[in-house]
């Protein structure tokens, strides 16, 4: 037994019995309702050892499971071994979800806490009701590992900082002035802000309060005549206020939002998301005020990224290709030479990286899985779990930059041996799937959902298939992961031109290996005639894919034509930014099949 987690899990049950819940829900969120949070909000992660950015922990007084989705089977079969804690892998047919596990283990009538601080209103209303229907009461308490972890790290306080227009590209009036013109149109007079991600785009500021996220923790109220940043002051200076002043913005203390909120004229019609706002938050807006709940409107705007922000992130690609070329020549140079680990492989791209012009942090920590390791959808190295590389096996490198002028996000599999039969046939079917999608042309209107069978048919016709998304949103100097974009069974939003996306499947041989290739793309009008409008992709990433794995017999000729045109175009692009030596090594990695 591990006992560090289990004098954890007991101290809040502790706390459950003082205040009357006979089971606590424990979301691994913040009151932005982030996919990534500060260490402070990391309660779930101190609670049961589980550090994966999604999944939720539930207690009673005798037992403890956690929910996490298939990216985190792996990861969480081994971080919550010895803790007590059973592991419910969302999405499998003989997996309850919450309130059925609570069914099957407390009484009807049984009370149940949530940090209401901490979910988002949806899913505050869906666990309440779910419970209800089963004859449980839900109250949502605040936070009760605030009295017991006594060394909880404190919030962030680093400085937030201006995004230069020259980055930037739109000015923050201007993105102020496109806000309210889409209140006019549905009718609306505000809009509450809650993702920070959303502020800093708005506000074009930028900080460090989450590792790989460049935001400030902020609110934001706007209306058709101010608009309000709710943001702890000591973030700010001089040069930030006064910025913020000409922009037509004020400035309240981060803590003063739900008193601010609810003091608002009833005659408000407020837009207010109900993913994205914390169910605390939300109870605070009078019920005078008329609500219309809708996806954000900035999340909207900035989701297709405006013409400056293209030409930033074509830029930024250009760069991120420039790493990636000197990491994988040196990794073939010094392979079999010098002691290669995970870890060091990993540290090298970063020093890469941040020699590159605008280059500020990694966009997320960089997944480094060899062999076996590679299956583990987002492993994450440790000094105990670092493995030794070496000459044969598949390597996945998952990884990403955040440039002034846009973030990157990439994932390359290599062969650093002779590939068997096996490898080559899976490998070369997820490089179907990726093309498949690249390559697409769709009627406006066309949903994620859709687009999502593209990048899956080639495995499925082989039965195998992925547990993850095959595409994600990117911001632009911003979240790697940001929505409302998705190419996912379940996203039925239309995909529009100015979107960019991830283009990632993959396939996990536990045990044995995994292989994901993966490149970003940018949503683009194709033609438009008799048959409406029609859209398609370009790539936007410029790294070479690895030929060796690939079984050329595999591939259609459509497949072979658009591959050997990436090489070139990737050939193109960065042949000018290296040394001879290096544009060498490109060449040859971009030759025709």
């Amino acid at each position: 037994m591990d006992t560090k987690i289990n004098e954890r899990l007991q101290l809040l049950r502790r706390q459950m019995k003082s205040r009357g819940f006979d089971a606590y829900v424990i979301h691994h969120s913040d009151p932005h309702i982030s996919e990534y949070i500060p260490d402070y909000w990391k309660v779930r992660e101190w609670a049961s050892g589980f550090s994966g950015s999604a999944g939720t922990l539930v207690l009673t007084e005798k037992k403890a499971a956690l929910w996490t989705d298939s990216r985190y089977f792996l990861q969480a079969e081994q971080q919550l071994a010895g803790t007590g804690i059973e592991l419910c892998k969302q999405g499998l047919p003989d997996t309850p979800d919450i309130p059925g596990w609570i069914k099957l283990n407390l009484e009807a009538g049984s009370t149940v806490g949530c940090n209401g601080g901490i979910i988002s209103v949806s899913a505050a209303r869906y666990l309440s009701k779910s419970l209800e229907q089963l004859g449980f009461k839900c109250s949502f308490d605040d936070d009760i590992a605030s009295t017991v972890w006594l060394d909880r790290p404190p919030l962030p306080t680093a400085k937030a900082y201006i995004h230069a227009a020259e980055f930037a590209g739109i000015s923050a009036g201007d993105k102020l002035e496109s806000i309210r013109r889409n209140l006019l149109n549905i009718n609306a007079t505000a809009c509450l802000m809650c993702s920070p991600d959303e502020v800093c785009w708005t506000l074009n500021l930028r900080g460090s309060d989450i590792q790989f996220n460049p935001v400030v923790l902020c609110y934001a109220y706007v209306d058709l005549e101010r608009a309000i940043l709710f943001v702890d002051g000591r973030k700010l200076d001089d040069e930030i206020s006064n910025f913020l002043t000409s922009a037509g913005v004020s400035t309240m203390g981060y803590e003063q939002v739900g008193n601010f909120i609810s003091n608002i004229s009833r005659h408000t019609v407020l837009v207010v998301d109900s993913d994205k706002t914390n169910y605390k938050l939300y109870n605070q807006i009078p019920q005078t005020v008329k609500i219309v709940e809708r996806i954000g409107i900035v999340t909207e705007i900035k989701a297709k990224k405006q013409k400056p922000e293209v030409e930033g992130i074509h830029q930024a690609m250009v760069q991120d290709g420039v790493a990636l070329v000197n990491f994988f020549y040196w990794l073939e140079e010094v392979l079999g030479r010098e002691r290669l680990t995970e870890l060091t492989v990993a540290k090298k791209l970063l020093d890469f990286r941040s020699k590159q012009q605008h280059f500020v942090s990694e966009s997320f920590e960089t997944i480094a899985g060899y062999r076996d390791h590679g299956a583990i959808v987002h492993y994450s190295a440790t000094p105990e779990s670092d493995y030794t590389i070496e000459q044969d096996g598949f390597l996945l490198i998952d990884s990403g930059g955040q440039y002034l002028n846009g973030t990157t996000d990439i994932t390359r599999t290599v062969h650093l041996g002779k590939p068997n039969a096996d490898e080559m046939k899976h490998y070369t079917l997820v490089l179907k799937g990726m093309i498949s999608l690249a390559k697409a042309r769709f009627p406006f209107g066309t949903r994620g959902s859709q687009l999502d069978t593209l990048a899956k048919m080639a495995l499925w016709s082989n039965h195998l298939t992925y547990g993850h998304g095959t595409g994600h949103g990117v911001g632009y100097f911003l979240n790697v992961h940001e929505g409302p974009q998705q190419i996912r069974p379940e996203n039925h939003l239309p995909i529009e031109p100015g979107m960019v996306m991830s283009d990632e499947p993959g396939i996990y041989i536990s045990g044995c290996y995994g292989i994901r290739i993966e490149n970003l793309i940018l949503c683009t009008d194709d033609i438009s005639n008799d048959f409406g409008r029609f859209l398609t992709f370009e790539t936007l990433t410029l790294c070479p894919i690895d030929t060796k794995p690939i079984a050329v017999s595999m591939l259609s000729d459509d497949e072979r034509d658009w591959l050997n045109h990436y090489h070139a175009t990737v050939y193109e692009k960065l042949s000018p930014y290296l040394d001879e030596e290096h544009k060498t090594w490109l060449k040859k990695k971009t030759l025709p099949l």
